[in-house]
């Protein structure tokens, strides 16, 4: 399945490499996009193309913090009419309620949740790339982005509780505390960003109730075809109950207020089934954490939902045709020889 982002999340891209002394014409150019995209901020472009783009640019110009430095030079523009929508929000709770709710306009390819529990509250991300290996570049730039949007909203004065990567370091991690001003751990179970839960009421200056509701109907017409991805929808909500051992097609039903029956029904209309979508999302999520994070195999087995490290390894070797030791270690390999 393919996914599109908007081109606007690549803004001052170019600018960013004229610093670093590179030719954003030729980095463009290998991922088979043009300075025309980037012109037009509403412009659709391929997810994997924006992902490889970060990648190949932090490789030639060794700039590892590549889309750290990107990041700060981004603001809450970069999200088009989400980002109105944002602004205008009553207070921070709301604004980001409504980042969850209409992200798919911004990105198809990543899903924002707010959980709250006792005095923090967790700004989860999720996504639907897997496949990509290289992705480590564009999960630290939507972070990096998802932090200035915080301090846009609940003020400069905030400190992260701390940060939390799937994946390992990709810089020195005196750059992650200096660019995020909080402890940063790598190689756990999610992506997120854990805040103070009183943060959340704090009220949005100069937000505008009549702009937000006219923000909002445009929005909602332009969410509607997306409302329509059961599939996507499926592949999300698995994401966030694996490791909760709550993905079974009752319970994912009942989230999408479908009961089973009628679930599995409208999966065969679109010549889907549960199980093989819930298989691939499991051996997805395994190959990327495998080969771009040090996390603990039976940590990885929990996150994935398997009852024990053997379950997992069985599961893994019939997809993969090989144990997941052995598969971290050969793309390790062929990672150094790179």
């Amino acid at each position: 399945m393919k996914y599109f982002i908007r081109s606007g999340s690549l803004q001052s891209f170019s600018r960013l490499v004229k610093s670093l002394g590179g030719d954003s014409e030729t980095l463009l150019t290998q991922c088979n996009l043009t300075q025309d995209d980037l012109r037009q901020h509403e412009h659709r472009i391929e997810f994997e193309s924006m992902v490889k783009l970060l990648d190949l640019s932090a490789t030639e110009l060794k700039t590892p913090d590549f889309a750290l430095r990107l990041a700060k030079l981004q603001g809450i523009q970069a999200l088009g009419p989400l980002g109105l929508l944002i602004q205008n929000s009553a207070t921070v709770r709301d604004a980001l309620l409504a980042a969850q709710r209409y992200m798919a306009i911004h990105s198809q390819g990543e899903y924002w949740r707010l959980d709250e529990e006792d005095e923090l509250a967790y700004i989860e991300r999720y996504e639907a790339f897997h496949g990509l290996s290289y992705a480590r570049q564009y999960k630290e730039l939507s972070f990096g982005v998802c932090l200035r949007l915080a301090k846009s909203l609940m003020g400069e004065d905030i400190e992260p509780r701390c940060l939390e990567f799937a994946h390992a370091p990709i810089s020195d991690p005196q750059i992650y505390r200096n660019h995020f001003n909080c402890q940063v751990l790598f190689n756990q179970e999610h992506d997120r960003l854990v805040v103070p839960k009183a943060l959340l009421d704090r009220p949005i200056p100069e937000a505008s109730e009549a702009e937000y509701a006219q923000v909002e109907q445009y929005l909602q017409a332009m969410i509607q075809p997306f409302e329509g991805d059961l599939e996507r929808q499926v592949q999300t909500l698995i994401l966030q109950t694996l490791g909760l051992k709550e993905h079974s097609i009752e319970n994912i039903g009942a989230m999408l207020g479908l009961h089973k029956r009628t679930l599995q029904r409208r999966l065969k209309d679109q010549s889907l089934n549960f199980k093989e979508i819930l298989n691939d999302v499991r051996v997805r999520t395994a190959c990327w954490q495998l080969e771009s994070s040090n996390m603990d195999m039976t940590l990885l087995s929990e996150m994935l939902g398997y009852s024990d490290v053997s379950a997992f390894s069985r599961a893994f070797k019939t997809r993969m045709g090989i144990s997941p030791l052995k598969w971290r270690k050969t793309q390790k390999n062929k990672s150094q020889m790179h």
